[in-house]
């Protein structure tokens, strides 16, 4: 039976100019879902160059670490309009060279390797695809500037799609389009078969989109939970930035999650039946996620963007753009309703413990441990604790330390959120902010200096002093049989004053109206 046809396909131009009104397109075909591999096809003008130069990127946004994207590349081959095959050469692991011999085009095509399911990867298996953009779009180095189209050949039966990309002007199933590289990369497709429970916030569509085996779980009520999630951050921001958003909610192996500007990337197992902690915990996590695209999507070190795919970028920033949205994560589920205040001291918790039993908190810098990301074990999460330490763990626990400290010196005027909010407003979209902005934001907000902050929490090893915290926010640490090992454990001071409750139920109240 032939497959149900949902093409990538993209009208080519004869040249460079041509290109700039007309998208590049690319057919992505699954012939053989049962080889877990891909087939991809694209024309590409030359401007009668005598070779064209290739390259694949070396990582995901998001994800920092770097990828051999271009091993997974098999039988790669040029031809030029008439069908002759042209020379290409592999002149280094991400980049091709295609002899294109003075021609104004050359049609390229690959195979795609497509064994396993990571949130920067690629999937294919005999039900379903999971395609990322980076490891799966080969394109000319001399510009990323053109407007790409995507069509998808699938087999029959595989009748669903979904992504953030658009939906070509032709409305045929199938058919996306990006304005640019960047837009075209930070989409992931699935396609096959799944299950998609929509819901709308402030006239907006949300797709949950499940993915894999998942046995007892409930899409529809996860739904709608999510919807809390959406609605808290329009409060918190005031905007939702998207035309749709998309939970690509893959299920299997392994637990990981990739932001995107209208989308997330989710791999993880469900939360066991019953289980309200692991429930939280699964909350938290997409929590996380879905902050992020306001939060390293549009606010962001300026470092950030825009996108080098060749060359990753270094920045000192990542205690902003990951930890503080770590700090974020359940404190937007327990304001969403999905979670008590004991749920976010729990998490808040288990930060401090690992900070504490880190060796490494002594040896780098919160500052460091984001520049020396991409040699350190890659994302901030493989490095040797003895050696360093994640702003995955130190983030979120300086974020809870600034938020006191915000509060405590603007005399509960202002907070975090206030800096969040303000930063957003002003280096949101495409400027970013420097460390020193960020920090004069912060100053602002909380109406004092706080250089002498900044360095202490960020450029040294000092011990963190978590008085002024729990003084703020009436908690303490629960007490240990053994004082030479504290429990870290936070729990709220029986002693706690009427204004140092009420601030732990300021940073834990849903904010209605």
């Amino acid at each position: 039976m032939r497959p149900v046809r949902l093409l990538l396909y993209m009208i080519v131009a004869g040249s460079a100019q041509a290109w700039a009104s007309e998208p590049l397109a690319y057919t992505i075909r699954i012939s053989r879902p049962a080889d877990h591999q891909a087939e991809v096809s694209v024309k590409i003008p030359t401007e009668g160059r005598a070779s064209l130069d290739l390259m694949m990127p070396l990582w995901s946004p998001g994800y920092y670490a770097m990828q051999d994207y271009a091993g997974q590349v098999h039988d790669l081959v040029a031809v030029n309009p008439a069908g002759k095959p042209l020379a290409v050469e592999h002149p280094a692991p991400n980049r091709w060279r295609v002899h294109s011999e003075g021609e104004r085009s050359v049609a390229l095509s690959y195979r795609l390797a497509c064994p396993s399911h990571f949130v920067t990867t690629n999937l294919v298996t005999e039900d379903l695809a999971v395609l990322n953009g980076p490891a799966t779009f080969i394109t000319p180095t001399t510009s990323l500037k053109g407007s790409y189209d995507v069509w998808l050949d699938l087999p029959a039966g595989w009748k669903h799609c979904a992504t953030g990309l658009e939906g070509a002007p032709d409305q045929k199933a199938g058919h996306f389009v990006a304005p640019d590289y960047d837009t075209l990369l930070d989409c992931p497709i699935v396609a096959g078969t799944f299950s998609t429970h929509s819901f709308v916030v402030a006239g907006t569509r949300n797709d949950l989109v499940d993915i894999g085996s998942f046995g007892t779980w409930d899409g529809a009520k996860v739904s709608q939970k999510l919807a809390a999630v959406v609605q808290e951050n329009l409060r918190f921001w005031g905007v939702l930035p998207y035309k749709k958003y998309v939970f690509l909610n893959v299920f299997g192996p392994g637990a990981g999650g990739l932001e995107h500007q209208n989308s997330t990337m989710l791999s993880s197992m469900p939360p066991p039946a019953g289980s309200t902690e692991a429930d939280f915990r699964w909350y938290t996590y997409v929590s996380h996620e879905f902050f992020h695209g306001y939060n390293v999507k549009r606010l962001r070190p300026v470092e950030l963007g825009p996108f080098d795919y060749e060359h990753p970028p270094r920045t000192t920033g990542l205690w902003v753009a990951e930890g503080l949205t770590t700090y974020y994560g359940p404190v937007m589920a327990v304001r969403a309703g999905l979670g008590r205040p004991e749920d976010f001291l729990a998490e808040l918790s288990g930060e401090i413990r690992g900070l504490q039993s880190a060796p490494g908190r002594l040896k780098q810098t919160l500052e460091r441990s984001s520049l020396d990301v991409w040699e350190e074990g890659g994302s901030g999460v493989g490095g040797d604790p003895t050696k360093g330490i994640s702003y995955y763990v130190k983030g979120p626990v300086v974020g809870f330390l600034l938020d006191a400290r915000i509060r405590m010196a603007s005399q509960d005027r202002r907070s975090l959120d206030d800096l969040m909010r303000l930063a957003f407003q002003r280096y949101g979209g495409e400027k970013g902010f420097t460390e020193a902005q960020f920090r004069a934001t912060a100053e602002e907000v909380a109406g004092v200096d706080l250089r002498a902050w900044f360095r202490k929490h960020l450029a040294s090893t000092e011990e963190l002093d978590y008085s002024e915290a729990l003084d703020c926010f009436g908690l303490r640490f629960a007490t240990s049989p053994d004082p030479a090992k504290p429990t870290w454990k936070l729990e709220p001071n029986p002693n706690a004053t009427p204004a140092q409750k009420a601030r732990l139920a300021d940073l834990l109240r849903a904010r209605r109206g």
